[in-house]
């Protein structure tokens, strides 16, 4: 980020930007609500004009009205038209766009892939499976007891028990939470004998012992050898790969579905523009996000993060072309961004996500069965969605 900063302020002698980290992405989110409330209160100090954020802390932020919207900057420049219409990944345009008003623009994203060990995978002779039913059979011919103790070695799927392997799951089976219905208002359109479906299926692999469950990351288990494979974000390849070091290779796979194609959910965050600074701030800070979006910086930060490309035409771009012809785990990233699945963003979003992840916690551990985990879901996605008035009927 630095380094593109340093150019950008190089190339551009009228405009300084100034990086600031303020730590992980919970105390960011803090930051920036006490100075949204500091400015209501008449505070001008310390206001950011850039910021990253999640689609749900945007909607948050919305009440407040200050955030910018860039409709007017992106049609009144037909070269970024062209590319916010064409070359922009429609799904990561949805997380940034709240009816017609674009309020962002996607920046660190991730997609979530099939992580396995290919040694493995090849002394079994098998293929990374590619709908729902080639998982359970993979994950079952891969669990064993090495040591023939009468303890499981070795489970053919790591998952965690948190709201993100749960959504994996659902948007497999074409299923999703939230749909956005206008007006700041979202109608819960969770399919209950679909979702059940899914639950009964996770809950299955499970007591089968064929996957291993926690709370924790997979990946130092995955270098361990205690799991075959794992569903995980793009942006944990380093970790992977570091756990797995001097053990066994590293490869990703498109996620499996019932359709055989991938529906990934989306991670990472996008940047906004606040509309508290001046004019002058805010036409600079739109020649930065467009020098951000531009394919050879959006290939550079893309290969030297692990984020996934926000644009398709980045193929064409010859640094990463260098950087895939020899590795296609990028181009298989790429590529799920096309089928991918937008996340819910109402600003009640984050809350929701932590009851969710306890209601599913809670069904893996046995404390709840299939249709009272189904209605625990609903009634927490109700609940919250009433308390920031976001609930349609």
């Amino acid at each position: 980020m630095n380094s593109l900063v340093d150019t950008f302020n190089r190339e551009n002698p009228d405009v300084h930007v100034s990086a600031i980290y303020v730590g992980n992405y919970s105390a960011l989110n803090q930051k920036l609500l006490s100075t949204i409330t500091a400015y209501s209160q008449g505070s001008t100090t310390d206001l950011p004009t850039l910021s990253q954020a999640y689609g749900n802390w945007t909607a948050m932020y919305l009440f407040s009205d200050v955030v910018q919207p860039l409709n007017g900057y992106i049609e009144k420049d037909p070269e970024f038209k062209e590319a916010w219409d064409n070359q922009i990944f429609p799904v990561l345009k949805d997380l940034v766009t709240w009816g017609d008003t674009v309020y962002g623009i996607p920046f660190n994203k991730s997609v979530y892939v099939y992580y396995y060990n290919p040694d493995l995978f090849d002394l079994f002779g098998v293929n990374p499976p590619k709908t729902m039913d080639e998982l359970f059979e993979v994950s079952e011919l891969l669990t064993m007891d090495l040591d023939m103790d009468g303890e499981m070695d070795q489970y053919g799927l790591g998952a965690r028990n948190f709201i993100d392997d749960f959504q994996i799951f659902l948007y497999a089976h074409n299923a999703t939470f939230l749909e956005y219905v206008g007006d700041g208002k979202y109608k819960i359109v969770l399919p209950e004998e679909k979702t059940k479906e899914v639950l009964s299926y996770i809950k299955n692999l499970k007591d089968s012992g064929y996957a291993l469950f926690q709370n924790a990351y997979l990946d130092p288990q995955f270098g361990s050898g205690e799991i075959a494979a794992y569903m995980g974000t793009v942006a944990g390849l380093t970790y992977a790969e570091q756990s797995s070091r001097g053990k066994h290779g590293v490869a990703w796979a498109p996620l499996p579905s019932v359709d055989g194609v991938p529906h990934s959910p989306i991670a990472g965050t996008d940047l906004i523009m606040f509309n508290w600074v001046g004019q002058d701030q805010k036409d600079a800070a739109w020649r930065f996000m467009k020098f951000l979006m531009d394919p050879v910086n959006v290939a550079y930060w893309s290969i030297n993060t692990g984020y996934v490309p926000i644009r398709r035409d980045v193929e064409e771009v010859p640094q990463w072309q260098t950087y895939t012809a020899t590795d296609d785990k990028p181009t298989i990233a790429l590529k799920e961004l096309e089928t991918a699945i937008p996340d819910p963003k109402p600003a009640a979003w984050n809350d929701i996500r932590n009851d969710i992840s306890t209601v599913f916690a809670n069904f893996l551990n046995d404390m709840a069965t299939v249709d009272e985990t189904y209605d625990a879901i609903v009634n927490t996605l109700e609940k919250g969605l009433k308390e920031t008035g976001e609930y349609a009927e």
